[in-house]
């Protein structure tokens, strides 16, 4: 996959691309937002939905700076077109995208919102590669949003089964799309009888520990709820809140990571290692 990545610096704002004024972009997308849509964005593949609330999902987080930004992806050809909401969750909503070569994209456009902003904070101040933390709350969501490229960059360079980062800038994250053509992988949750659970736990631990000793990161949330299940193999996704292991909660974090995964799989009848002997296994880097 062609590498598009570009960190972004939640620091500075960028007020202008490509010597287009924003504020006119803005004013243009407020004007002619229906019409964007029907030639760029086509949400008709949005299932079980009516357009009302259709309408009010994507607007959540699909405002004005955000179409500038997309129109700004698809002149310049990173992105092809968006055809659907994959899924809508307290912290951001994600998108099906195509690039001009059909290849499939996820697309996380982070909510800007006061109440995310503030537990965000407990898993960036601590972590070492954050010095400033800022006060405003959108450069925090912007923030956050690098933070999980930066870890997915991470793990992904480790060779753990993560979502391949593609572009990250302001509230917008590009990546690797997990699914089958339009059906997005369901999370473990969901999939009632996985098949061959002892190796899936296998698996996930051998995440854990690789996440750890290779990236050295904790995930800090991991759970059925962010385990995407494709191929029958696990892909972590919602990496966002990982915390280096220099964090001074990263062993708090690992050890409800350890704690969430083994009370999963022992609800479903496997029988997991002892959680303590696996905890020390992680965290022994010798």
């Amino acid at each position: 996959m062609d590498k598009k990545q570009e960190e972004f610096s939640g620091d500075k704002d960028d007020d202008s691309e490509n010597g287009v004024d924003e504020y006119d972009a803005i004013d243009k997308f407020d004007k002619d937002l229906d019409d964007l849509e029907k030639k760029k964005i086509d949400f008709k593949r949005i299932k079980k939905v009516d357009q009302t609330k259709k309408r009010a999902t994507v607007d959540s987080v699909l405002d004005e700076r955000i179409y500038f930004q997309l129109n700004n992806l698809l002149k310049a050809g990173t992105i092809d077109r968006i055809e659907g909401i994959i899924s809508a969750g307290k912290e951001a909503n994600v998108y099906l995208a195509y690039s001009p070569n059909n290849e499939e994209y996820a697309v996380k456009i982070y909510k800007i919102d006061t109440n995310t902003s503030k537990w965000m904070r407990n898993y960036i101040i601590g972590d070492p590669r954050f010095k400033k933390v800022p006060n405003n709350v959108s450069k925090i969501i912007y923030l956050w949003a690098s933070k999980e490229y930066k870890n997915l960059k991470r793990a992904y360079k480790a060779g753990l089964s993560v979502p391949e980062p593609i572009y990250v800038k302001n509230n917008l994250l590009i990546m690797e799309y997990i699914g089958f053509e339009s059906i997005p992988a369901p999370i473990l949750k969901e999939v009632k009888e996985p098949k061959d659970p002892v190796n899936l736990l296998n698996e996930i631990l051998y995440f854990i520990k690789g996440l750890y000793q290779k990236a050295s990161l904790v995930h800090g949330d991991l759970s059925e709820f962010n385990i995407l299940y494709h191929n029958q193999k696990p892909v972590i996704i919602d990496i966002s809140q990982a915390v280096t292991i220099h964090h001074p909660k990263a062993e708090i974090y690992l050890a409800r990571d350890i704690t969430n995964i083994f009370n999963y799989f022992e609800k479903i009848g496997v029988e997991v290692p002892n959680p303590e002997d696996f905890y020390y296994e992680v965290i022994n880097l010798d």
